[in-house]
């Protein structure tokens, strides 16, 4: 995990405006390989293994399916990855729907387009790529992190270029933490959109900068204005003692 994502990370537990201190072990490039990231206030820790970080809040309970889809065994190094030049293809058309074209930033996407991640870091200079969800393990590299969490995602408001999920029935509350954490001129993109995502969009305010091949793009207003769905919503946070 790049270094520089600690300025963006929220307590899983917490919240915002809750920050995380980063207590690494090894450390190359720049890039986390081992350690693990710390609240203080809750107290609690997220430990960060080959690179991959588990920033889910408690209870945590072994490897599965968690945010962003996919399980432990799909999250093996090397498991399902497409080839080259299909990736590179995907990725082409990711950073078109987005409209991000230099760095520096953030870009979310979920780890159903983990073979996309490389690719598109690659064609857009600056950026970081962060993968969410288990099939993320094995992908940590130049431009690439990745983490596991919960079903709120463990960052500041506001804070990426622009982030892309997945349709199908049951994604608002997935597609509204990403609104939430997309900066105002930022673009959620929907690939394999239903009706249903098209509606979301809508209904949030967002301006539709693409619609094609079920693919949807949604702009955040540049003024910060329009509706803003999917604000952290969390218990009160627990006070450490």
């Amino acid at each position: 995990m790049n270094v520089a994502l600690v300025d963006h990370l929220a307590c899983p537990r917490c919240g915002p405006p809750f920050g995380l201190v980063l207590l690494a072990r090894d450390v190359r490039d720049r890039r986390v390989r081992t350690g693990e990231f710390g609240c203080p206030n809750c107290r609690d820790r997220f430990p960060v293994e080959g690179g991959f970080g588990d920033l889910r809040p408690p209870p945590r309970a072994g490897g599965g399916a968690g945010a962003g889809g996919g399980d432990a065994e799909a999250g093996r190094p090397g498991a399902g990855t497409a080839g080259g030049s299909d990736a590179a293809e995907k990725a082409l058309r990711l950073a078109a729907a987005l409209g991000v074209t230099s760095g520096p930033g953030l870009i979310l996407v979920t780890d159903g387009h983990r073979d996309e991640a490389g690719p598109l870091a690659r064609l857009v200079r600056g950026i970081e790529v962060v993968v969410v969800g288990w099939r993320g393990r094995g992908l940590a590299g130049e431009g690439v992190s990745a983490f596991v969490t919960g079903p709120r995602l463990p960052l500041r408001d506001g804070v990426a270029r622009g982030a892309v999920a997945e349709g199908g029935s049951g994604g608002e509350g997935w597609w509204g933490e990403c609104l939430r954490t997309v900066t105002p001129g930022g673009r959620i993109v929907i690939t394999g959109a239903t009706q249903e995502a098209r509606e979301w969009v809508a209904k949030a305010g967002l301006a539709t900068a693409l619609d094609e091949g079920g693919v949807v793009a949604g702009g955040v207003a540049a003024g910060g204005g329009g509706a803003r769905m999917g604000r952290w919503a969390g218990r009160e946070p627990d006070r450490g003692p």
